[in-house]
Formats: structure tokens, C-alpha cells, sequence
């Protein structure tokens, strides 16, 4: 098996010496052991050994993407409602960029007389999807450090549960920068690892998602590499939607089936979930959520 060593930050080059925590994945024959290792300097915490493209890329398959009702137009903007709406607080028309796309659902929600859309994916079996929703013309094949789009080009750029997939997020933002027109912005959904579902379950949190995430974020961390890409943020905060109870679920129904085995677990989870609801409301609110979702601008101005 090949690995990328991960042995210095890819922000800002300090070493990454601090374990934060250990796990073997079992699903495949041979069992593959994870570190997550935070770096001493700036504290982004990433995944190490990180695996290639060429060996990740068998974990995207179309199953990786589940099934979607696109051809229900409304279907898909009930779907993407959060995205949209948070969305549509800041800018209601223009050019947009969605990276890493996936199967298109995103820009299948937006209304194509106000938004010019655009999408990026790199995945074979999510792009070939995407196109034949949308059209050649209008979903690329790629990264987007290496696409081929002139400078100031998009209004506004998303990275809905995107850049934590990113072999070099530094990269992308800066790329992200230039491809806005000043004044534009970037959006972001994430998984928020200083939250409490990530906090109390650890190894058994929903939304670790080894070995896709290859960094995981927290609003400091991120905030640090937006600022030094040359955004200033305008919005960090707690997802809109769903997903801090489904990952409180999950996580839970992890934990405890690990910890007793599939059938003992389950019964456990069952005679607890009634609690799910509350228990995700004050965890949310008081301890921050599961995933986080930001905006931030290409100043008009640049910073003197």
C-alpha cells in the first residue's frame, strides 16, 4: 500500500507532532490504522497517513454518493434548501462556482434566471452524473487549483462539505481568491471539529469520515487560513439543517455498537433515542455544532 507521508503542516509548515487520535478502519481485507496529528504551531489538525488520489479514488464509487431523486425538481430544492437559503443572505444573482459538486443537487436547486452556474468535480462516477444534469458546458473535470478559469470571473464560490477532502486547502483558497471578482464571496460548509458531537464521541463521531476528511477545522483554524488567503469572514456559525442530529445519531449508534456489538448496541441506542431531539438542541447550543458554515469576501479593498 502507497502513503503520502504527512509529517509538516500545510499551512504554515510547522511540524505535526501532537496526537489527537488513533483508529483502524476494518471495512476493507487489510485494516488500515489513521492518526489525526495537530500541528504545534497554527493547530490544524490532519490526517496522516494520507492516502493518494489513485488509492481514494476507489472509495468514491457510486454508492459513496447514494441515490438522489433529481429528476423531483422539488425534491432537490427541499434537499438543498439550507444551502440555498444561506446562500440567498448574502447574494441573490450572479456567476457561481460550486467545488467538488458531486452529483450536481446544488446548482439544480438554483434558478438558472439569476445564476450563471458552474460546477467542479474530480470524482469520475459524481462528475458523470453532474453533466448530464447540467451539461458538458457547464461542469468541469478537476481540481481547482488546476482549472482553467480567467481571474475575477465568479461572483460567488461554494465548498459545501468540500475542502476537508482537499489534499492542499491552502492551495484551493488561494485559487478561490483569485477566481472572485472583488467584492465576491466564498461559502463554505464543514465539519466542525471543535464542536461537541466531535469533542464527547471522538473515533466514533459521525463526520470524521476517514479516510476522506484529510483535515479537520475548527472556526480558529479555519478563520486563520481564510485571513491569510486574503478573505476577510464575515459569518462563522452552526449549520443550517439537519445534520447535527443526524450526526449526533449516528455517532452514537457507533459508539455504542462498537462498545457492546451490532445486536446489545442497537437495543441501547433504540431505548436512548427518545432523548436525540433535546440532547441535540442543548449540545448544539451550548457545546457549537456538529459542522459550521462560513462567508467570507474578496475585500474590495485590499488590506493596506
Amino acid at each position: 500500500m502507497s502513503l503520502v507521508s504527512e509529517e509538516s503542516c500545510v499551512f504554515c509548515k510547522k511540524p505535526l507532532h501532537e496526537a489527537v487520535l488513533e483508529t483502524t478502519l476494518e471495512r476493507t481485507a487489510s485494516p488500515r490504522t489513521f492518526k489525526l496529528l495537530r500541528c504545534d504551531g497554527c493547530g490544524l489538525v490532519a490526517t496522516t497517513p494520507r492516502l493518494p488520489k489513485s488509492e481514494l479514488e476507489a472509495y468514491y464509487q457510486a454508492e459513496y454518493w447514494g441515490r438522489a431523486s433529481a429528476d423531483d425538481l422539488a425534491w432537490v430544492r427541499r434537499d438543498q434548501r439550507p444551502r440555498t437559503a444561506f446562500l440567498e443572505r448574502f447574494r441573490r444573482e450572479g456567476r457561481l462556482l460550486d467545488v467538488g459538486c458531486g452529483l450536481g443537487l446544488f446548482l439544480l436547486a438554483l434558478d438558472p434566471r439569476r445564476w450563471d452556474r458552474y460546477g467542479l468535480e474530480a470524482m469520475p462516477a459524481a462528475y458523470q452524473e453532474a453533466i448530464t444534469r447540467l451539461g458538458a458546458d457547464h461542469i468541469v473535470k478537476g481540481e481547482l487549483t488546476a482549472a482553467e478559469f480567467p481571474a475575477g470571473h465568479f461572483d460567488v464560490i461554494t465548498f459545501w462539505d468540500v475542502l476537508e477532502h482537499l489534499p492542499d486547502p491552502v492551495a484551493a483558497l488561494r485559487q478561490a481568491f483569485c477566481l472572485l471578482r472583488a467584492g465576491g464571496l466564498l461559502l463554505l460548509r464543514l465539519p466542525n471539529f471543535a464542536g461537541y458531537t466531535a469533542r464527547r464521541f471522538g473515533e466514533d463521531w459521525y463526520e470524521l469520515a476517514l479516510p476522506y476528511h484529510l483535515y479537520h477545522f475548527t472556526p480558529a483554524t479555519l478563520t486563520r487560513l481564510l485571513e491569510a488567503s486574503g478573505f476577510k469572514v464575515r459569518v462563522v456559525e452552526a449549520s443550517l439543517g439537519t445534520q447535527h442530529y443526524h450526526a449526533l445519531k449516528h455517532s452514537l449508534l457507533r459508539r455504542l455498537t462498537r462498545l457492546h456489538g451490532p445486536s446489545s448496541g442497537r437495543l441501547r441506542y433504540y431505548l436512548l433515542k427518545p432523548l436525540l431531539h433535546p440532547w441535540e438542541w442543548v449540545s448544539t447550543h451550548w457545546g457549537g455544532g456538529s459542522s459550521m458554515q462560513v462567508c467570507a469576501e474578496r475585500p474590495v479593498t485590499p488590506p493596506s
